[in-house]
């Protein structure tokens, strides 16, 4: 059962049952009512990743054998692909709810060749302030390993290093947090959870971006002489002359969508602007809400 919201790799069907049989390999489908296929196997190991891979957000290369304990999370996906950057927000929430016992590993699988550049996908990372390790497998080594076929794909690996299911599309996120939930106090149960934190060296902090971080709008508005920037990543509004002198900026710079004085409002990667008068309409776009700013 494939979910319809993914973009499947060309001539996959007929190259994924060749994989299954070559390897004996039996890959779960996570259903969305979150009940496994039955399995009716043995549970597969899940493929060791290859040496000499190039990694981004992270000061080595991992090894799942080395993430025994925790819950893994496998996301194949490629930054030209919609559904793709659709799922970062699903992501981030795991991550943020599982942070001690989940690791989420992006698997990045060009589908075009200027995607398996390392300096686009760091790029990509950068702008959608992806924070867990990402692969480059732009020899489809690793999809290959897994028998993926579309992107993206969630694959879930247990705790025990064991293969348990997959899911491709978008809006999966309640039927993981099932699953995670289950994965967790299994292997609790067991003694055998590793719940210790895991920290990376990410690629935001080794390439700090100038005053701004890719700024979504700008509005020159003549009246005023100002010019108001939305600093998209940053998560502000930037008002300058029209020299680019700043004259004030609106927003912390947290995430959020706090109410309050400039320096303590918060938005969620903010974008168009409208000016009335003496207020600055924003779109936070993150936040799904319209800001008002009084200037």
């Amino acid at each position: 059962m494939w979910p319809s919201m993914c973009c499947t790799y060309p001539g996959t069907q007929r190259f994924l049952r060749i994989r299954l049989l070559v390897l004996g390999l039996l890959i779960l489908v996570i259903l969305p009512r979150g009940v496994l296929m039955a399995q009716s196997y043995p549970p597969v190991r899940a493929p060791e990743f290859p040496e000499g891979m190039q990694w981004l957000n992270t000061d080595r290369p991992l090894r799942l054998a080395d993430l025994r304990g925790k819950v893994v999370l496998l996301d194949f996906w490629t930054y030209c692909c919609i559904n793709c950057m659709h799922i970062i927000p699903e992501l981030i929430a795991l991550e943020k709810k599982y942070a001690r016992e989940l690791v989420v590993i992006g698997v990045h699988s060009a589908k075009f060749q200027n995607e398996g550049d390392v300096a686009n996908i760091r790029q990509a990372i950068l702008r959608y302030d992806i924070q867990h390790p990402v692969v480059n497998d732009r020899d489809f080594r690793i999809w290959r390993q897994y028998a993926v076929r579309a992107w993206p794909t969630l694959m879930v690996v247990r705790p025990d290093g064991y293969v348990l299911g997959h899911l491709s599309g978008e809006g999966h996120q309640e039927v993981l947090e099932r699953v995670i939930d289950e994965l967790i106090a299994e292997a609790r149960s067991q003694g055998t959870l590793n719940d210790t934190p895991l920290h990376f060296a990410l690629e935001k902090d080794k390439y700090a971006s100038g005053t701004l971080s890719f700024p979504g709008k700008v509005l020159a508005h003549a009246p005023s002489q100002r010019l108001f920037i939305a600093d998209s990543n940053n998560n502000r509004i930037v008002i300058a002359d029209l020299d680019g002198k700043v004259l004030d900026v609106a927003g912390s710079g947290a995430l959020g969508k706090t109410d309050g004085d400039f320096n303590v409002a918060t938005f969620h990667h903010p974008q168009g602007m409208a000016v009335d008068s003496h207020i600055l309409y924003v779109a936070d776009t993150a936040n799904h809400l319209l800001r008002r700013l009084d200037l």
